[in-house]
C-alpha cells in the first residue's frame, strides 16, 4: 500500500507523462544494466586488468575529468590506452584514436566489460568505485572546493581508491564533509586538472561571445538556488531568478551603466539551475549564458575565466577556482540567512577575499572599483590563495599521471 501511495504522489507531483517517458524507462534500464554487470562481472572478474582508463565528468568532456582526458589526447597517452568514456548525453561522434564513449545510464555490455577490466578510473560526478583489486579509482570532484557543505549529501564508497582535495589544510574539513576518518591514504592534495587550463597560454572562450573590444569583461556565476530537480537551497526566492537584482527596472538600469563605461557582464546560469525561475535576458552589454547556449557555442567555465577581468560568485567552487588568476572577486551573500545547505565552515568570510555584495549598490560599487582599477584585496586573495591550494603551477595533470603511473 505504501508503495502504491509513493507512486500516486509521484504521478500528481510530476505527471502520467512523466512518469511513462522519464521514471519507468529509467528503472527499466537501470534494472537491465544491473543484470547485464552481474553477467560480465561473472566471466570478466578476474581476468587481467587492461590498459584502459574510464573517465567520467559533470556534463561530459568538462571539469576535471575533461581537462585530463585533453592532456592525454594532447601527450599521445591515448595510443597505448585505451580510453572509455561514461557519458550523461549520447556519445559524439569522430572521437579521436583508442577512444569510446557510452551512456552511463544505458545499458551496455561494452560499458560494463570496460568496467571490469579497466585499470583506472577518473570520475567527478557519478561515483564509479574500484570493483576489484589492482584497480586505481580517483574522485576529482566537479568542484575543486566551495563553501557549500554537503555532509550528508555526498557519500564516498569504500571502492574509491583516492581523492582529491585542495590542500592539507583543508583535508580534516573535507574528511568530515565527506564522513570519512582522518587522517586517511586516500585523500591526495596533487592539483585538479581544471585549473591547468587557468595557466596556459591558450586562447580563452570570451571570442566566442564577444564580438568586439571592451574596457573590462566580468564574469557572474551565481550557483543554483533550484535545481532542475526540485532541490531548494535557498529559501529566498528571487523575482528575476538571480541574486541582488531584483527587478527588470533595475536590470535595464545595470545595462545602460555598463553601455555607457563600454563594459560587458556575462551572467553564466549554472547548469542545474531551474531556467523556468530566470526571467532575464541578454541586453546590449549584459550576455546571459544557460546550459543549451553553453554547450551550443563550446564554451567551458575555465577557458572564459581566463579571459575575464573580474568575478562575481558567492559560495561556489568559482571564486576559488579564480583564485588562481588573482584578480578581483566579489561575493554576493544577500541570501546567506536563508540558504539550507549551511557552510562547510563556521564563518565563511575567512574564506572571502573581495567585496561582498548585499544589494544592488554594492554590485555596482564593485563595478565601478573594477573599472576604475581599484583593487584593495589583492594580498588578501594571495593569502587565501596560498591556504586553499597546494599548487599555482599549472601542472596538475602531469601530477595525476604521474600518480596513476601511468
Amino acid at each position: 500500500m505504501e508503495k502504491e501511495n509513493d507512486f500516486i504522489k509521484k504521478i500528481q507531483e510530476k505527471g502520467i507523462r512523466h512518469i511513462l517517458f522519464h521514471t519507468l524507462p529509467w528503472k527499466i534500464n537501470e534494472k537491465l544494466d544491473m543484470m547485464i554487470s552481474f553477467i560480465i562481472k561473472k566471466i570478466f572478474l578476474s581476468k587481467e586488468l587492461q590498459d584502459i582508463i574510464i573517465i567520467e565528468s559533470h556534463n561530459d568532456f568538462d571539469s576535471n575529468g575533461g581537462a585530463f582526458y585533453e592532456y592525454l589526447i594532447k601527450h599521445g597517452y591515448n595510443k597505448k590506452y585505451k580510453i572509455v568514456w561514461f557519458l550523461r548525453n549520447k556519445c559524439p561522434r569522430n572521437l579521436p584514436l583508442n577512444v569510446k564513449g557510452y551512456q552511463y545510464s544505458k545499458p551496455n555490455i561494452m560499458k560494463s566489460y570496460y568496467y571490469c577490466v579497466a585499470k583506472y578510473i577518473i570520475c567527478g560526478h557519478q561515483m564509479i568505485p574500484s570493483i576489484r583489486a589492482g584497480q586505481k579509482s580517483y574522485y576529482t570532484t566537479h568542484g575543486a572546493f566551495s563553501l557549500k557543505a554537503f555532509k550528508g549529501n555526498v557519500t564516498i564508497p569504500d571502492g574509491i581508491s583516492y581523492i582529491m582535495t585542495p590542500s592539507e589544510h583543508l583535508n580534516p574539513i573535507l574528511a568530515d564533509g565527506y564522513m570519512i576518518d582522518y587522517p586517511n591514504n586516500r585523500m591526495i592534495s596533487i592539483g585538479f586538472p581544471l585549473h591547468d587550463i587557468l595557466y596556459n597560454q591558450e586562447p580563452g572562450d570570451l571570442m566566442k561571445i564577444a564580438r568586439r573590444k571592451y574596457t573590462k569583461t566580468i564574469l557572474w556565476m551565481p550557483t543554483f538556488r533550484k535545481s532542475v530537480s526540485g532541490r531548494k537551497d535557498s529559501s529566498r526566492v528571487y523575482s528575476l531568478g538571480i541574486p541582488i537584482v531584483d527587478s527588470l527596472k533595475n536590470y535595464r538600469k545595470l545595462n545602460e551603466e555598463l553601455a555607457k563605461r563600454n563594459v560587458l557582464l556575462v551572467i553564466k546560469i549554472h547548469p542545474m539551475q531551474e531556467m523556468e525561475d530566470v526571467k532575464i535576458t541578454s541586453l546590449s552589454n549584459i550576455k546571459l549564458l544557460d546550459g543549451i547556449s553553453v554547450k551550443k557555442l563550446g564554451i567551458d567555465n575555465y577557458r572564459l575565466m581566463k579571459d575575464m577581468d573580474a568575478l562575481i560568485s558567492d559560495y561556489s567552487s568559482s571564486a576559488y577556482d579564480y583564485l588562481h588568476l588573482n584578480r578581483p572577486i566579489a561575493y554576493t551573500m544577500d541570501d546567506a540567512e536563508d540558504y539550507k545547505v549551511g557552510f562547510l565552515v563556521e564563518n565563511p568570510k575567512d574564506y572571502m577575499a573581495g567585496t561582498i555584495i548585499y544589494n544592488y549598490e554594492d554590485l555596482y560599487s564593485f563595478i565601478a572599483d573594477v573599472i576604475n582599477d581599484i583593487d584593495d584585496y589583492k594580498e588578501k586573495r594571495e593569502e587565501l590563495s596560498d591556504k586553499i591550494w597546494e599548487f599555482h603551477d599549472g601542472k596538475s595533470c602531469e601530477r595525476l599521471a604521474k600518480h596513476m603511473n601511468i
